[in-house]
């Protein structure tokens, strides 16, 4: 089998060295990707992958490049966090009676994000007042209390777009996956290692565990999961 890689740097395709991928359920994506390029590149880059045999390729990550360090005269090494992490600056807000999609619109328009709010009762119900004073990412973590949002969950698709709301409203409660043992290559207390599956990130459902946390690397993730 063959695990086909795409990245892209400001709408540009860039060869692809390696790359290490860490998401987590409560905070944004981190990436390092080692590229063939002889000078420094910056803007937003979108990694995506897919096996030989599948369709197309699945967006898996999308992000900033925070820095750039030349690893020798061909090669550049990019750190990298996902667009979410964007909310990671001080954004004071306050505001009379407002409902969920307004207070995330008003993040949305400050960091340029695509925000993903669900059709839901909890999305139009007002509240007195909502007030921060600390960064977005303080504040975005904070709805699930204020707007009484059961099992909320807030982050990054693989495409960019931000999902907030209550889990059984994301797009995994009807995807949840089985693997078979035999795709496992290590299984322990701490977690698992499996060969790459393009579809699979935090909060996924996989063979009855929630995923927390996954790490991407070469053609194997490492996922650590916990029971709903």
């Amino acid at each position: 089998m063959r695990l086909i890689k795409r990245l892209t740097v400001a709408g540009v395709e860039v060869p692809l060295v390696s790359e290490d991928i860490r998401l987590d359920a409560d905070r944004p994506g981190r990436a390092v990707f080692q590229v063939r390029a002889t000078a420094p590149l910056a803007g937003e880059v979108a990694f995506a992958i897919g096996w030989h045999f599948e369709q197309g390729l699945t967006r898996f990550f999308t992000g900033d490049i925070e820095r750039c360090e030349a690893v020798d005269g061909a090669q550049q090494r990019m750190f990298c966090r996902e667009v979410s992490a964007r909310l990671d600056a001080p954004m004071p807000v306050a505001m009379r009676h407002p409902t969920l999609r307004e207070v995330v619109t008003f993040y949305a328009e400050r960091t340029g994000l695509h925000a993903i709010v669900p059709e839901r009762p909890y999305a139009a119900t007002r509240i007195p007042y909502f007030g921060v004073l600390g960064s977005g990412f303080h504040g975005v973590a904070s709805l699930g209390e204020v707007f009484g949002i059961p099992d909320y969950t807030w982050g990054a698709q693989g495409d960019g777009r931000l999902f907030v709301g209550s889990w059984a409203d994301s797009r995994w409660p009807a995807r949840p996956v089985e693997l078979p043992r035999e795709l496992f290559i290590r299984s322990a207390s701490t977690g698992s290692r499996v060969v790459a599956v393009p579809g699979l990130r935090p909060g996924a459902v996989l063979n009855g565990e929630r995923i927390h946390a996954l790490r991407l690397a070469g053609h194997e993730m490492e996922i650590t999961c916990k029971r709903p």
